[in-house]
């Protein structure tokens, strides 16, 4: 994230997955204020660490698939989840493309 300061409303639109975006809006709302600061801190180190660690590592493995003819690099050799893993990566890419629109 930019040096803006993190706010609920920065969080919620860092969190990729719509599941877990309503996860976090619903840990928020009914957390009691005393122990908020802590549950944001918490989502907040969870986004933090979804984008320095997977989303660099998703767009690795999407780029080694455009530039290798769609295969994937040796650690995600086919365990049957492969068809899933591509299309979240073409998904999240999809995404990150329409969101730069």
């Amino acid at each position: 994230m930019s040096e803006q300061p993190w706010t609920i409303d920065a969080i919620a639109h860092a969190i990729p997955v719509a599941d877990t975006r309503q996860a976090f809006l619903r840990d928020v709302n009914l957390t009691p204020l005393p122990e908020l600061p802590d549950v944001l801190a918490r989502w907040q180190r969870f986004v933090e660490n979804w984008q320095n660690n997977v989303v660099p590592e998703m767009d690795a493995g999407l780029e080694h698939a455009k530039t290798h003819g769609g295969e994937l690099p040796a650690e995600y050799a086919d365990d049957g989840g492969t068809e899933d893993f591509l299309n979240e990566l073409r998904a999240n890419a999809q995404k990150r493309h329409t969101d730069a629109a």
